[in-house]
């Protein structure tokens, strides 16, 4: 059974996460639109959408990162120096002990923060996370974003359910 994994993303500027995802994954959109692109690929089996959004792009969405687990040195590599090639900001990790297994990995962000992980497992580890041989970067994600003073973080003006509602904090 083939299959393909669906993203989609709320992007805050189309055009510029459209360059941004076509550097990295070395192909043009399969579908654009005024407010809308898309691609599916075969490798990475993916599906993703962006669509603009602005209002949501950077909300409070945890979830920041997403990956491509690779299965041998040279297609790391591969993909490494293609991505690089396209004048994509990079931060590679040698030997990071993360989600208990100890890997190569490289990351890219995308215009809206997002990051994409692509990485080959060495071996498996004893702890869940450590510190990169080459970063002291920790494992699985961006370091935290300072969050912005805003009214919906202030408990005494915004209720714990309409803080919950908006989506803040």
């Amino acid at each position: 059974m083939k299959t393909r994994i669906h993203i989609g993303l709320a992007v805050s500027n189309l055009e510029a996460s459209r360059k941004f995802y076509a550097a990295l994954f070395g192909a043009s959109p399969t579908k654009v639109k005024d407010d809308y692109a898309n691609w599916r690929l075969d490798e990475p089996a993916l599906h993703l959408a962006l669509v603009q959004s602005p209002e949501h792009a950077r909300g409070a969405n945890p979830v920041r990162h997403f990956g491509v687990e690779l299965f041998a040195d040279a297609d790391l590599k591969g993909w490494r120096e293609r991505v690089a090639q396209t004048g994509l900001s990079l931060r590679d990790e040698e030997e990071v002990i993360c989600c208990y297994a100890k890997s190569d990995k490289f990351w890219a962000k995308d215009p809206d923060g997002n990051e994409w992980e692509f990485w080959v497992r060495l071996e498996e580890a004893d702890a869940m996370k450590g510190e990169s041989a080459a970063t002291g970067e920790q494992c699985c994600a961006p370091a935290p974003a300072a969050k912005a003073e805003s009214a919906c973080c202030t408990p005494a003006q915004k209720t714990e359910a309409q803080a919950a509602d908006q989506g803040c904090c």
